[in-house]
């Protein structure tokens, strides 16, 4: 063994032994440090700058840099880790990524990727199933969709597939005269915006939509706000659904959704990022009711289901039209009269090279298979419940301010003088009070590294999200979670 390759075998010895025993319990969910603090402990291995000429380094100064990378990283998989819609991934996961990366090919064709295109067409077309599409095998059928980098860039895809489905011409004229508009719940993804800004839409062509308390879009609202879009003589070109808001996971009525876009001509894209695996679990699979009806539809696998990131599939009920959307024919790469060029799936996305993303999943599918696949999503809810059951039974401590019933839970953390606490009926000076709490506590429970939890405004104060997506997340780390927030709460109410 070379000592280039003893370095590497140990940093891959280091990656192992976290992936198959990160920590857990009350091991540190952070060792939190400033950006100073870094830059000085990584000083010490000869810095994370790269400036003037890099010459190669000691190999114990490369492995000290990888050890305080490990420590000072956010552990995700500890199941305490509550800050985001995703969670530690599967070992498998990890792996079957690292393997992957290892034989370091793109999906862009049969020939540089054979095992890769099947498994991709057989896990788009399992996928696609699941949520009603009709597809078949990996027996040369077009797969229905693709895997892209992230949610935002399939809802971009999504988009500019409605828009050729409405101008066909597009692609070679170019965007016409015409205001297109795009309607999302005034909960949706941010990504709607930043698509209709990266297509030349415009920002203000995206049109928020009044939702119901819990964050689920009201259709009846929708359905006027496409009238009036008519009426100022704009064309209605797509809604954005959402099944599984980022921070209350609410789910829009799909079916009502897909009515009022058959009813006005109008493609429906379903944004199911992070409950779209809510189809995997048999007792949670209603919350999609109607998917089947929708034009595309996007599911970020490393949310819910453990992959490592990004692990998104973008389906898309008539698969022809990737084609003739994205394809350009480049002669170098996609000759039609080559070995098994009916395979070749890269003329079907704006990407050319692209990573492998299906093995990870394909893997971890095949090795855990459906019923374990449904006992995680019925394990989040169940730890989301017994949160929620445990804020029912606080004694006034906490209260809900959108308690939900799928796997996220927004409350607020109460001051003891201020218990009950009316969250709807607040003075200025009580919202004030409480607005400002959540980021104290946050910051205490990072600097402690106990914990990590989300907060964001909603109503307008500041109030902590619970995110359960981790299969270790026991109902001990849930009352541990809580417990310190009433600590550090009780600490800096008043300092």
């Amino acid at each position: 063994m070379t000592p280039t390759n003893r370095i590497e075998a140990d940093i891959a010895a280091r990656a192992l032994a976290y992936v198959l025993d990160p920590p857990s319990g009350d091991d540190l969910v952070v060792d939190f440090a400033s950006p100073s603090a870094l830059l000085d402990a990584f000083a010490a291995c000869g810095g994370i700058e790269l400036a003037g000429r890099v010459e190669p380094r000691d190999p114990a100064q490369l492995l000290e840099a990888v050890d305080l990378t490990i420590r000072h990283s956010v552990h995700t998989t500890h199941p305490r880790f509550l800050n985001q819609n995703f969670a530690g991934a599967d070992p498998l996961a990890v792996v079957g990524d690292w393997l992957g990366a290892a034989l370091n090919t793109t999906g862009a064709t049969f020939e540089a990727a054979p095992v890769f295109t099947l498994m991709e067409s057989a896990v788009l077309s399992k996928l696609g199933r699941m949520a009603g599409y009709a597809v078949s095998g990996a027996d040369g059928a077009l797969p229905p969709g693709l895997f892209c980098p992230g949610g935002s860039t399939a809802t971009l895809y999504a988009l500019q597939l409605a828009r050729h489905r409405h101008d066909p011409d597009v692609v070679r004229r170019g965007a016409g005269p015409e205001r297109l508009t795009v309607f999302v719940s005034a909960a949706g993804h941010y990504a709607a915006r930043k698509s209709a800004s990266l297509l030349g839409l415009g920002t203000e062509a995206v049109v928020e939509v009044e939702t119901e308390a819990d964050g689920a879009i009201v259709p009846a609202a929708l359905e006027q706000a496409i009238i009036d879009s008519h009426q100022r003589g704009d064309v209605p070109l797509a809604v954005i659904a959402t099944s599984g808001t980022t921070v209350t996971a609410a789910f829009d009525d799909l079916d009502a959704l897909a009515d009022i876009c058959d009813r006005h001509d109008i493609w429906l894209h379903v944004d199911g990022c992070y409950g779209g695996s809510a189809l995997f679990s048999p007792s949670q699979a209603h919350r999609l009711g109607g998917v089947e009806r929708s034009d595309s539809f996007v599911w970020n696998l490393h949310k819910m289901m453990g992959m490592t990131q990004q692990c998104t599939a973008l389906l898309v009920r008539d698969p022809s039209q990737l084609a003739t959307c994205f394809a350009t024919g480049a002669d170098y790469l996609f000759q039609p009269d080559k070995e098994h060029a009916e395979f070749d799936t890269g003329d079907r996305t704006f990407q050319c090279a692209r990573r492998v993303d299906v093995l990870k999943l394909w893997l971890t599918w095949i090795f855990r298979g459906d019923a374990e696949f449904a006992t995680r999503i019925d394990h989040a809810v169940a730890m989301a419940d017994h949160a929620r059951h445990a804020v029912r039974s606080s004694d006034d401590e906490f209260v809900s301010v959108v308690e939900g019933d799928f796997t996220n839970l927004v409350l607020a953390w109460v001051p003891a003088d201020l218990r009950p606490l009316d969250f709807d009926r607040m003075s200025q000076a009580v919202r004030d009070r409480m607005h400002g709490l959540p980021p104290m506590i946050k910051a205490r429970m990072q600097a402690e590294g106990t914990a990590m939890v989300g907060f964001q405004p909603v109503r307008g104060v500041n109030t902590f999200r619970l995110i359960f997506m981790n299969p270790e997340v026991s109902t001990r780390d849930v009352d541990a979670v809580l417990s310190l927030i009433g600590e550090y709460g009780s600490a800096v109410d008043h300092s």
